[in-house]
């Protein structure tokens, strides 16, 4: 037998800690919406494919709660996965963008071997300098 510890919270007390109001926010979670709807979708074509094969009323309730389970956890991780990759790219091309933006210094050697520095700057400033020179 193993010892239960007395500070680890039991499954009704974490269930006492889910409230109506949070059920109402399901929407607002990114993915969320999706995910439940191929669930219900997944589970009901597994339940009736399950009753249909074993007449079991059962048994294809028992596949169509882990179906829906399975394929809801399985959808909401990979938009979520897909969402962090998306937020990941955007930001290395703004990242890219800021950089650009920034005035760049790009160094040429001509034939004598002589070195001459051009600067470029990023569009928005040089709008600006025509503007003043107006």
């Amino acid at each position: 037998m193993t010892s239960k510890d007395p500070n680890e919270p039991s499954i009704t007390e974490a269930l006492k800690t889910v409230k109506i109001e949070d059920l109402k926010n399901i929407p607002q979670i990114p993915c969320a919406r999706n995910s439940l709807l191929y669930g219900i979708g997944g589970g009901a074509g597994f339940g009736a494919i399950r009753f249909l094969s074993r007449r079991s009323v059962p048994s294809a309730a028992n596949w169509a709660v882990g179906a829906f389970c399975v394929i809801a956890t399985i959808s909401f991780e990979m938009c979520q996965m897909d969402r962090r990759n998306t937020v990941t790219k955007l930001r290395t091309k703004i990242n890219e963008i800021k950089t650009r933006e920034r005035s760049q210094i790009v160094e040429e050697r001509d034939r004598s071997g002589a070195l001459s520095a051009v600067i470029e700057l990023p569009e928005h400033l040089k709008n600006f300098n025509e503007k003043k020179d107006d």
